[in-house]
C-alpha cells in the first residue's frame, strides 16, 4: 500500500476509535455499578443489567481491535518504505518504540483480555465474571492507549 493508502486508513481508523470512544464510556458508565462481578451474581443479573455487560464487552471488543488496526497503520506509515507483515508483537513493539504505549506488556494484557471476550465463551460462571471484570480493570489502558495515538497523529503531522 502506498503512504497516501496508509494515511487514508489512518484517516479511516481515527474516525472510527472516535465514534468508538464515545460508545466505551458510554457503556462503562452504565456497567459501573455493577462491577466487578462474582460467579454468585453474573447468573442473577436482571436482563437489562446482563444487556449493558454484554454491550461494554463488545464495546471492549471493538474498541480495542480498532484501537490495535490504528496502531498498526502508524507502524506502517513510520516505516514507510518497508514491505512487511506485521505480528501484534511487532505493531505493540512499534508503537512503544515511538512513544505511543508507555508500557508493552499493559497492552499485550487488553490485547489478550479482548481475544478471549471474542473468542472464549465460558459457560462456568466464575470464568464470564472474571473475563468481564478484566475487561472493567483494562478500560483505562484503551482509553489512555486512544489518547497517546491522537496526541501521536497530531504531533507528527500524520493527518491533516
Amino acid at each position: 500500500m502506498t503512504e497516501e493508502g496508509e494515511k487514508a486508513l489512518l484517516r479511516e481508523y481515527r474516525e472510527t476509535c472516535a465514534r468508538l470512544a464515545v460508545g466505551f464510556e458510554d457503556t462503562a458508565a452504565r456497567v459501573a455499578a455493577i462491577v466487578p462481578l462474582s460467579a454468585a451474581t453474573i447468573d442473577r443479573l436482571p436482563v437489562a443489567d446482563e444487556t449493558i455487560v454484554l454491550a461494554y464487552i463488545k464495546r471492549f471488543e471493538q474498541f480495542e481491535d480498532a484501537l490495535h488496526r490504528t496502531l498498526k497503520a502508524i507502524s506502517k506509515i513510520m516505516e514507510h518504505g518497508r514491505i512487511e507483515r506485521l505480528t501484534s508483537v511487532d505493531v505493540t513493539r512499534r508503537a512503544h518504540a515511538l512513544g505511543i504505549l508507555d508500557d508493552e506488556k499493559t497492552w499485550a494484557d487488553a490485547v489478550r483480555a479482548r481475544n478471549a471476550l471474542a473468542h472464549e465463551y465460558p459457560l462456568n460462571p466464575q470464568k464470564r465474571a472474571e473475563q468481564v471484570n478484566v475487561a472493567w480493570a483494562m478500560r483505562d489502558t484503551l482509553n489512555h492507549t486512544w489518547a497517546a495515538i491522537v496526541r501521536f497523529i497530531d504531533e507528527e503531522g500524520l493527518l491533516p
